[in-house]
């Protein structure tokens, strides 16, 4: 009986020496120094964000690109330029821009700005408040040295007293864009100034950022606005408007062929002067003439005549308080109105304000 539990006992320690030696196996598969590199790879992971952990590669660019663009040249030439990728470092020059970057998200984008007319749209106050913006205009060499990949300005921007024709650009890879009411496609009269221009503008901005939902939410605001008003004056005679500039002596006319022409007439004006063609300025007696039902007199900050500060509703008193008018429609029912320059002249974003200053004065009952 002893012998059997002997051998029982020397069986058992054997299985459990075997066991041992097959678990001591397995742990030597994996080398200590892998084991130290596994553990510090899981520690360095979990005080990551999220957004490290899985980030996206770093060549991935959206389908949209390479985007090509028309823009000009400072001799008004229409040229060409391609963005391979959405721009990162933009310089962005004139109100209208800055604020149509502000309104698409792209504050960020932003590595300076300048050419405010007046004040930020109040909706866009903040996002303004954290850009890089210049109270004087800086020179070529300053910008420069911005890096910026991208250039949004007006025709006047690439002058050789500013930033200088665009090939000295594109040569450097940096793309530009032209609004295309500032002059850059040539004579009014030629290629009349519209609010159609004031979409595209938006629109190829989205494009060039890669946002063409959002600006199209823009642009769909300011062509349903005109689509109520023209629904609105369906049969209806529409109200005769002058939209004047008191130039001293003289009033230089926003026409058909002008921005601010085509504003007053898709806010629902029938012009009674600057019909196509017809683009410079009349005289009191001219006014007197055609005796509009309403006037509407252009302002914009340090807007004087002879010296005298008119802006603001002030620029009404050019017209209401001179004897000479008195007889005129306009005065005597009181519609003499003020308009600002920003919604009539490469308005971006107060294309919309421009042509609401418009049909809320001559057809207030729309808007009840």
């Amino acid at each position: 009986m002893k012998k059997v539990l002997a051998i029982l006992l020397c069986a058992a320690m054997c299985a459990a020496s075997f066991t041992a030696c097959q678990s001591n196996e397995k742990k030597e598969e994996a080398p200590a120094a892998q084991t130290e590199q596994t553990q510090d790879k899981t520690s360095e992971d979990a005080d990551k964000p999220k957004e490290q952990k899985e980030e996206a590669p770093s060549d991935a660019v959206s389908e949209n690109y390479p985007l090509t663009i028309k823009t000009y040249n400072y001799a008004k030439e229409p040229v060409e330029f391609t963005f391979e990728k959405a721009p990162e470092r933009v310089w962005v020059q004139s109100q209208n821009n800055i604020e149509t970057m502000l309104a698409l998200g792209l504050g960020d984008k932003i590595v300076g700005a300048y050419g405010l007319d007046g004040e930020i749209k109040e909706d866009l106050k903040d996002e303004f408040s954290k850009i890089n913006y210049y109270e004087s205009m800086p020179s070529k060499e300053e910008i420069l040295a911005l890096e910026p990949d991208c250039i949004l300005g007006w025709y006047s921007t690439f002058s050789d007293k500013r930033l200088g024709d665009v090939p000295f650009w594109h040569e450097r890879n940096i793309g530009t864009y032209m609004s295309l009411n500032s002059a850059c496609r040539g004579k009014a009269s030629e290629n009349p100034q519209t609010i159609n221009e004031e979409c595209e503008d938006i629109l190829t901005i989205g494009k060039i950022f890669d946002v063409e939902e959002k600006a199209q939410v823009l642009v769909d605001q300011i062509k349903g606005e005109v689509e109520k008003i023209n629904k609105h004056l369906e049969g209806k005679e529409r109200l005769s408007v002058a939209v004047l500039e008191d130039e001293g002596g003289s009033y230089r006319v926003y026409g058909e062929d002008t921005l601010g022409g085509n504003v007053a007439i898709n806010g629902g004006a029938e012009l009674s002067v600057g019909k196509h063609g017809e683009n410079g300025n009349i005289s009191a007696e001219d006014l007197i003439a055609v005796n509009p039902d309403a006037i509407f007199m252009v302002w914009y900050d340090g807007y004087s005549v002879n010296d005298v500060d008119y802006a603001g509703e002030q620029v009404t008193k050019l017209i209401t308080e001179d004897p000479k008018f008195a007889s005129l429609d306009a005065v005597k029912n009181n519609r003499v109105y003020a308009i600002n320059l920003s919604g009539i002249y490469c308005s971006g974003m107060r294309t919309l304000d421009g042509i609401m200053d418009i049909s809320t004065n001559l057809y207030p009952e729309l808007y009840k």
